[in-house]
């Protein structure tokens, strides 16, 4: 994988790269009296088929085969990626990316080529917890706001591999880490929670659109 893009070996010399904004549909070996191979149902873009397993993939943003250097090409148009480049080089590479950008920084964090792999739910989440204003042009946020972001996604990204949960929140009681855990309502700041309460001030979570998703974000706290 190389930012929000899995690539599958299919038989050399390509292969599959899916962008993973998508749902996955396996299916096992049916009953005696079923069908094999399972007969397609709905917009199927790639199907991956042995004598025992049938996997589907329906609705991914981008799915192709390509060359090994087409998919380098692919790769090198990528922004940095903390769970595959080095930290330090990829701090100095996003922070230069952001800093000239006329471009709301709430657009930047989903541009594959500015960063790689935040999502919809990490850009709300990220954006409250430095306190900054989505609408805000990248090269009006402080350096240090920069770089920051940069930080702080290192860190969650390493809390959700190692958890399997996408937790935004820190410090939190015994019980309350349980709850988060088990249940994605409590362990956001902002993300999913339009027009309830922020959890520092009070103000209703506003949602607009950003880049096609919805973007969460506190009216007062992110001011």
């Amino acid at each position: 994988a190389a930012g929000e893009n899995s690539l599958t070996s299919i038989g050399a010399p390509r292969r599959a790269r899916v962008h993973v904004r998508m749902s996955e549909q396996t299916t096992g070996l049916p009953d005696e009296e079923g069908q094999w191979p399972p007969p397609v149902v709905g917009q199927v873009r790639l199907r991956l088929l042995t004598d025992e397993t049938c996997a589907d993939l329906r609705g991914p943003t981008a799915c192709e085969l390509q060359t090994p250097d087409e998919v380098a090409a692919s790769i090198a148009k990528l922004g940095p990626d903390p769970l595959v480049d080095d930290l330090a080089e990829g701090e100095e590479l996003f922070t230069a990316r952001v800093r000239r950008a006329p471009t709301p920084i709430g657009l930047l964090l989903m541009d594959q080529s500015v960063v790689s792999g935040i999502g919809n739910v990490y850009r709300a989440e990220l954006l409250f917890r430095v306190r900054l204003n989505p609408h805000t042009p990248g090269r009006d946020v402080p350096e240090e706001t920069v770089r920051a972001l940069w930080r702080d996604w290192t860190r969650l990204l390493a809390i959700g591999v190692e958890t399997g949960q996408m937790m935004t929140m820190d410090d939190l009681d015994p019980d309350a880490y349980r709850r988060a855990m088990a249940h994605r309502d409590d362990r956001h700041w902002v993300y999913h929670r339009a027009g309830l309460p922020c959890r520092v001030c009070g103000t209703a979570i506003v949602v607009e659109e950003a880049a096609s998703r919805k973007l969460y974000w506190c009216p007062r706290c992110q001011a």
